[in-house]
């Protein structure tokens, strides 16, 4: 089973009889007002994407790796999936050993530097790479392509998080889909609220970490 970051890849095609279900969740700190009410502070300055997927294997096979992977999964709590519902296709042949892709648009998803993507055909045939710069719809990748990639095939980004079985269905002796919670913990895109002027001052109001306040 591939890890990705620590995460648990999760290379398999969904089952859109059951669309996926995307959220998006903010993080604050709650405390007391001094008039006793509550007041609420922002501990994040972009919200966390939350994203249920149904899952189904297309062969016993393929259940069986799925399990695995599961298995895998709950056991570090981790997992990656792609972001499914943020789909584009590839303008251009992508060949092996390339390290380039060129994305139709990116009006679903913007790629920055630090993005991974994912090109899946079935849970063995699929490539996922971290993006290491981008120029226009031009992504460059820090590792190879294993497989070619024609144009028009899907891409989506790989979403990072919190694993959490849902309900599993089971269709018959052989086949059974799994509903799957992939919850961030962390922004793909940590954005600082503000311009901070690094304090260049001396004497009383201005402290140095190392050479101010040194207790002995």
């Amino acid at each position: 089973m591939q890890l990705v970051n620590g995460h648990t890849l999760f290379p398999h095609a969904a089952e859109w009889s059951t669309p996926p279900r995307w959220r998006r969740h903010w993080q604050t700190g709650i405390g007391s007002g001094l008039t006793g009410t509550e007041q609420r502070a922002a501990l994040r300055s972009l919200p966390l994407h939350d994203l249920t997927v149904c899952l189904l294997p297309t062969s016993p096979q393929e259940r069986t790796r799925l399990e695995a992977r599961i298995d895998q999964a709950l056991k570090s709590g981790l997992a990656a999936i792609p972001f499914f519902g943020k789909a584009t296709t590839l303008a251009d042949d992508s060949a092996a050993g390339s390290n380039t892709v060129t994305v139709s648009d990116q009006m679903l998803w913007t790629y920055a530097a630090g993005d991974y993507i994912s090109l899946v055909i079935d849970d063995t045939t699929f490539d996922v790479a971290k993006v290491s710069g981008v120029v226009g719809n031009i992504l460059t990748l820090d590792s190879n392509l294993n497989f070619t990639w024609l144009a028009g095939a899907v891409i989506r980004p790989l979403l990072f998080g919190k694993f959490t079985p849902q309900t599993y269905d089971v269709m018959s002796p052989w086949y059974a889909s799994v509903s799957v919670t992939v919850k961030q913990l962390v922004s793909e895109r940590n954005a600082q609220l503000g311009n901070v002027t690094p304090d260049s001052g001396v004497g009383v109001g201005h402290q140095k970490v190392g050479s101010t306040n040194v207790i002995g």
